[in-house]
């Protein structure tokens, strides 16, 4: 789905609260449900999901960890300068920040106090709104701690030995098995947070299966029964004789029914209890070895944490979005410095201080037009400054500025949609079980980031989604579907995509695209070779210098991939473009070819063209690439800008208004993104906005700026140019 409007209603719906649940085999449960207090304003908490502006009172770190020196007053006081309506509280992190009565440690200073329900309720008597932050087997269990139920709840190798992680530099941890006793230990702790407080959203960090250590299989005793119980075998010993075929089913195991199952057995308690919206952390949505990628279903939504760059930011979110949930995302926290001086690179330091407030607002714009809440890294910064020092202090001035923006167009931000016009398939199965040596995991995330930033530079709206949500449905959403080098389909996603071209879609393939099944077994030959209209003439793609791409009929030759595919082209398709070696001075083939299939039609390239964009930004290529989408997608085009180098957009629209967001990536950093930067304004940045039929134009403002601007309506469209993007502009277009 797009970018689907979620009522409270709907949310409770689908947190099971609004049908029966069945009886959970669960000592903790209780009879009924009950409904949210009144202090937790639960009316209004299923609207506010979208657009929270949540402050993160970060557990691992000060004013909680080492020393406890939390105070409410001063995160209140802090929350209302910057702008924010909520708070993240910390439930626990190494140690628990409430008088948990489980076998998890407390924090030694905590004593009488509960900072817990203190915060509850002076943020509910202020009109904020808490939610609780409960991590799932983080890692907590100090290595120099001598507490003796932790060699009951480790992780083991199988040598016996412990799995050992590290985290922010205070020490290092055991990592926790959820085969453990540990396991309701978590539950009851949970149980705890909902059952005796009034938080408005239970949120999860996990659950987790490991962390520097999460790719090592646990081979300790619960582990080993559970597993043998499940499926008859001793668990996999990753020594290089584990097929395939075990790994699989290992990894099948713990990602459904260990760690997926755990989150579906906790969010049923919570529902249970009370009528709270749930949410947690897959920022390894698109990791290899993130054992919970995959265990959205049960949550209301869940934290899609950062990216390396502001354009793969917006990927990310529009990606979560693709599922139907809500989507958060951090402002700030993953801007920190390479610290490539420290010895221990898990020694932070300094979380998000050393960015000012340019690169903040850039952050922070992306969620905007993304369409998700903000979690801004946080209380750290400002805990020891005074009020007035916190108003001063430059580094945050971009984050209230968003802030600020977002709460003053809350209802405008919040009725309009994303309309995309094309869809990405993004391979999650490659990402995990690829072993091909000309398709390196690290090296993937390059074809789908740049299939999104070939769409984008040709003024087309793109949402990616997941390879296992590929169903009529979903391809029913889109004009035009890209399939970027995706090597892993199963056989039921291949025929999902022939349908969709049969019945008239469009399809781009690229690369090596259906070479494998979903869990990496090679084929002979494309899976996908008639749909295509091609025949591989080498099973694997070639690498050989200085190749280029000839379009028929045209003079002009554009640098090719170096690394191709080699085949044949059926009688059905036409070749638009061959590959030449100018070291040898000859054809290789073909490398782009173009075929009606039914009703709808397919463009195959036989290389990573948006991959080489990604990587190089090369013009030449771009402009090649962009002829292939006006071929198609020019009649559904809702917006246009012409091209500068840096300059992002997202569009969205309500019935009675257009909204488009500029916005303008032009740091002087390129090779560490993590250091700070210096932006530099685009300027006289030309753009289209196709007015509805039947529609006309009434009105156009520059949200951002507040700035008048001159505008003309022609054949349909409002055509203007905006001055000046300083990081950040909104176009607003109202309709008569």
């Amino acid at each position: 789905m797009t970018s689907e409007r979620i009522t409270r209603r709907e949310i409770l719906r689908r947190a099971g609260v609004l049908a029966s649940a069945g009886a959970l085999d669960n000592p903790l449960r209780t009879a009924t449900a009950q409904p949210t207090p009144s202090g937790a304003s639960s009316s209004s908490t299923a609207e506010w999901l979208r657009s929270a502006r949540l402050m993160i009172a970060e557990g691992y770190c000060p004013p909680f960890y080492p020393s406890l020196d939390y105070e409410p007053e001063k995160a209140l006081a802090a929350a209302r300068q910057l702008s924010c309506d909520s708070i993240r509280y910390p439930t626990f992190s190494y140690v628990a920040y409430f008088p948990t009565k489980t076998k998890m440690p407390r924090h030694p200073q905590l004593g009488s106090r509960d900072p817990f329900r203190e915060t509850l309720d002076l943020f509910h008597n202020a009109g904020l709104k808490v939610v609780a932050y409960n991590p799932l087997n983080h890692p907590f269990m100090d290595v120099r701690s001598k507490n003796p139920m932790y060699r009951h709840w480790m992780r083991y190798d199988a040598e016996g030995r412990p799995m050992v992680t590290g985290h922010f530099g205070w020490t290092r941890f055991y990592e926790g098995c959820l085969n453990s006793p540990l396991r309701l230990q978590i539950r009851e702790r949970v149980h705890e947070v909902i059952s005796e407080y009034t938080p408005d959203v239970m949120y999860f960090d996990g659950p987790y299966e490991g962390m520097d250590q999460q790719s090592r299989y646990c081979h300790c005793k619960y582990c080993k029964a559970a597993y043998w119980q499940a499926t008859g075998k001793d668990i996999p010993l990753q020594n290089g004789s584990t097929t395939l075929e075990e790994e699989i089913q290992y990894r099948e195991w713990m990602g459904r029914d260990v760690v997926g199952r755990f989150l579906a057995e906790i969010c049923a308690m919570v529902r249970q209890v009370r009528e709270v919206p749930t949410l947690f952390n897959d920022t390894g949505l698109l990791s290899r070895w993130d054992w919970r990628a995959r265990a959205f279903g049960p949550v209301d939504g869940f934290m899609f944490e950062a990216a390396k760059t502001p354009e793969q930011k917006l990927f990310n979110l529009r990606l979560g979005q693709s599922t139907g949930k809500v989507i958060w995302t951090y402002v700030g926290s993953h801007t920190e410095y390479n610290r490539e001086h420290l010895k221990d690179p898990h020694v932070r330091g300094w979380f998000s201080y050393p960015v000012a407030g340019e690169r903040l607002v850039l952050d922070a714009a992306v969620a905007t037009a993304a369409e998700a809440g903000y979690c801004f890294w946080g209380l750290n910064r400002m805990f020891y400054l005074s009020p007035g020092e916190i108003l001063g202090f430059k580094s945050l001035d971009g984050v209230k500025a968003v802030f600020d923006f977002a709460r003053q167009h809350h209802t405008l931000l919040q009725s309009v949609q994303p309309t995309p016009q094309a869809g990405i398939l993004t391979n999650t199965q490659a990402i995990r079980w690829s072993r091909d040596p000309y398709y390196p995991a690290r090296a993937y995330s390059n074809y789908y980031y740049g299939a999104f930033q070939l769409l984008k530079s040709a003024s087309y709206d793109a949402q990616a989604f997941l390879d296992y949500e590929t169903t009529p449905q979903r391809l029913a959403k889109y004009k035009l579907v890209y399939v970027p080098n995706a090597l892993c389909l199963s056989q039921e996603q291949g025929a999902a995509l022939a349908r969709y071209v049969q019945g008239g879609g469009a399809l781009i393939a690229t690369h090596m695209t259906s070479t494998a099944d979903e869990y990496g077994r090679r084929h002979k030959n494309l899976a996908l070779s008639d749909l295509f209209g091609v025949s591989l003439t080498h099973p694997e793609p070639v690498e050989i210098p200085d190749l280029y791409l000839r379009p028929q009929g045209s003079r002009n030759w554009i640098p090719q991939d170096p690394q191709v595919m080699r085949f044949t082209a059926s009688q059905e398709a036409d070749v638009l473009a061959d590959t030449y070696s100018r070291g040898y001075r000859k054809t290789l083939g073909p490398a782009v070819v173009r075929r009606r299939y039914g009703k709808g039609q397919v463009i195959y390239i036989g290389s990573g063209l948006e991959a080489v964009y990604e990587e190089t930004l090369n013009n030449v290529v771009r402009g090649y690439v962009q002829s292939l989408l006006d071929s198609i997608l020019t009649p559904w085009r809702s917006y246009q800008v012409d091209f500068q180098p840096g300059l992002m957009t997202q569009f969205a629209a309500s019935r009675d208004v257009l909204l488009l967001h500029l916005m303008a990536d032009t740091g002087n950093i390129w090779n560490q993104p993590q250091v700070q930067e210096l932006f530099l304004p685009l300027k006289d940045v030309r753009a289209r906005l196709r007015v509805p039929p039947g529609r006309s134009a009434k009105s156009v403002t520059l949200l951002w700026s507040g700035k008048p601007c001159r505008w003309s309506l022609r054949n349909g469209w409002v055509e203007l140019t905006v001055p000046q993007v300083n990081i950040y502009e909104v176009i607003r277009v109202d309709l008569s």
